[in-house]
């Protein structure tokens, strides 16, 4: 079986998908990745060849402007983020929407495993071929952008002869009930964290003396001016008896200033490599940290911003598993109390504790690959 994984250029979008695609590889299958040329390094870094389907591209200035290169503007409420990365998501597809159905009718794939966010082009593709495709949850908080990705890429639809977007074939969810309720029709899939591979760092494996706590703001809120925030929370954090990693880009290091005698790791952290050796997190919600956290059983302080999944992170606050901060109320006393408590007050961990049973229940890569077999056999018996 021939599959095709097509995702936009981003970290958070194409890592979910990459261990279903070492299942498919295991169990013997072709894998192929569809991204824009920008990408590259990503997928290799992966273990999976990859075929460009644009050029090199800048995620964030698609998003950032319309297809006549006027800036749009920046959302004031959570309806207009919906709608500003949906019309953006619209702009990535009508970029690649051609190399995607050039790719598809040259190599022939029998399923095509698209992610939440950039399935258009080949949702378009796929149905100009007759080919299932398969929509991979990315984590909890997929925002409805789907009707806005839908009317951005209209034109390009029409000339295809097609009036919406076609719907997948399946949705892979790899959510846990614990955080959201499926949507009707999902197919579960457990939750295996990805991260960039990268050497495990001897203070992983060195045996604690006192807790150690892993502190980020992500990937991109550093980079659009954070850094010097995230040093002053860990500043804060400095007056705890704990051992501080904080995980930031390694160029970014020098804008956090002084930092505490207690950090013991700065600069870029494969989260699946030091997450083993961490006793608790701070973070800004991002779905791929938070459910990495959640699947070593790491309770985790979360202040979330705009675009969060914050009804999980809601219902992980009720479960213990996270304590939440609200960003206007984010200071040094508040992030000092709400990691204090959540060292201190053992519930805490027995409810990261539950939530990663609950993830490890779901049915794992390996055991969906048989799933899309039979989705591929019933499709071309019906054909």
């Amino acid at each position: 079986m021939k599959t095709l994984v097509a995702t936009g250029p981003a970290h958070p979008l194409y890592y979910p998908i990459v261990p279903l695609a070492w299942a498919l590889r295991a169990a013997g299958h072709e894998v192929l990745v569809a991204a824009p040329e920008s990408f590259e390094g990503p997928v290799r870094g992966s273990g999976l060849p990859m075929a460009p389907v644009y050029g090199p591209l800048d995620m964030g200035e698609v998003m950032a402007k319309d297809r006549d290169g006027g800036r749009v503007q920046v959302p004031d409420t959570d309806e207009e983020m919906a709608e500003g990365i949906g019309r953006g998501f619209g702009r990535l597809a009508a970029r690649t929407l051609e190399g995607t159905a050039r790719l598809v009718e040259s190599w022939r794939p029998d399923l095509i495993v698209a992610e939440s966010y950039g399935y258009a082009a080949a949702a378009a593709a796929a149905a100009r071929h007759d080919i299932p495709w398969v929509k991979h949850v990315v984590g909890p908080g997929d925002l409805p952008v789907g009707p806005w990705i839908a009317d951005e890429l209209a034109p390009e639809l029409k000339e295809l002869g097609l009036d919406a977007l076609p719907e997948p074939a399946l949705v892979l969810d790899n959510c846990p009930p614990l955080l959201g309720d499926p949507a009707p029709g999902t197919r579960p899939l457990r939750y295996v964290p990805y991260g960039e591979p990268g050497t495990v760092p001897e203070w992983v494996l060195r045996p604690r003396t006192r807790p150690r706590l892993l502190v980020t703001l992500g990937s991109v809120q550093p980079q659009i001016g954070g850094a010097p925030m995230l040093g002053q929370i860990v500043r804060s954090l400095g007056a705890l008896d704990v051992d501080l990693v904080v995980a930031v880009a390694d160029h970014l290091v020098g804008q956090l200033g002084e930092l505490p005698d207690s950090v013991i790791a700065t600069g870029w952290q494969s989260l699946t490599s030091v997450l083993p050796g961490c006793d608790a997190a701070v973070h800004h919600g991002g779905p791929g940290t938070m459910m990495a956290c959640l699947v070593h059983g790491v309770p985790q302080v979360v202040v979330p911003g705009r675009g969060k999944p914050l009804d999980a992170i809601a219902r992980l606050t009720d479960l213990r598993a996270v304590r939440r901060i609200h960003p206007p109320e984010l200071s040094p006393e508040s992030m000092l109390e709400a990691v204090r408590a959540l060292l201190d007050d053992p519930s805490h961990a027995r409810g990261a504790r539950a939530v990663a049973d609950d993830i490890a229940r779901r049915p794992s890569p390996g055991l969906t690959v048989p799933v899309l077999e039979e989705l591929v056999t019933g499709h071309a018996a019906g054909a």
